[in-house]
């Protein structure tokens, strides 16, 4: 009620696409994958991720926003080949954001969020990296907006930038083109209490391992193409089922 008493405006138009989650809960399972390595050795890993996340927005004023949160992820790695054991990867990110209505039709948002990885191969130490960006959405019209921006991930040897450009177009009320990054996809909502959608978000199974220092960081430059189905339960509450392939996917081990 607070939000939409104030100047911040969200998309609404006659969509039965729901919003995008403040929070969820749940699990994925990754089948084998082989992977080559540069001595010509080879090694073959499962991995099973169990996360949740949550935000709270809170209202700092008419045109202002800040948005808090959490994450957490437990991440079983089962990997095969030659003096290999598995392990697993316990992750802690706290995300923080803030988000500005400049006018009508124009929003600016920033955030940064510092994310721990514990690898308990490595003799229990915690290894930090740092993701952020700064971004700027313009609404053309009632059912097509843009995005602008930049994203920064600072990861133990091996930082990531790029330019971000994104936009989503409502074509009806059944169904929504969103090519907003990282996650493209066609949206077919013929009810609001149902959600078809396909296409790509990352996967984070791209990971990077120095065992001999304990560093561990995620990569977002893994991916996930496939089908989804979400049935709405009760209220705002909603279970979501996903199944597809992951590509781009990456294992490094140095040290």
């Amino acid at each position: 009620r607070q939000f939409a008493d104030s100047k911040i405006e969200f998309p609404r138009t006659g969509s039965n696409a729901p919003f995008v989650p403040l929070a969820y809960m749940g699990a994925t399972s990754y089948g084998s994958a082989d992977v080559d390595g540069r001595d010509g050795g080879s090694l073959e890993y499962d991995v099973t991720t169990v996360s949740q996340y949550a935000t709270l927005p809170l209202l700092l004023g008419e045109r202002d926003a800040l948005i808090i949160g959490d994450y957490l992820s437990w991440s079983d790695f089962s990997v095969k080949g030659e003096e290999r054991n598995s392990f697993d990867v316990t992750s802690v990110g706290l995300p923080v954001g803030w988000l500005r209505q400049i006018d009508p039709a124009w929003q600016a948002a920033a955030f940064v969020m510092p994310m721990g990885h514990y690898d308990n191969s490595a003799g229990g130490s915690w290894t930090w990296q740092y993701m952020g960006g700064v971004f700027a959405r313009y609404v053309q019209h009632e059912r097509l907006w843009w995005a602008f921006g930049f994203y920064a991930d600072i990861a133990p040897g091996d930082n990531f930038y790029i330019p971000y450009l994104g936009a989503s177009w409502v074509i009806n009320e059944y169904w929504t083109l969103t090519a907003v990054m990282p996650w493209p996809a066609l949206l077919y909502a013929p009810t609001r209490d149902w959600l078809v959608r396909l296409g790509a978000s990352p996967s984070g199974s791209s990971w990077s391992f120095q065992p001999g220092s304990g560093e561990a960081a995620i990569n977002l430059d893994a991916w996930d193409f496939g089908l989804g189905v979400e049935r709405r339960l009760a209220g705002n509450i909603w279970l979501s089922a996903e199944a597809g392939v992951g590509g781009f996917r990456g294992l490094s081990l140095s040290g």
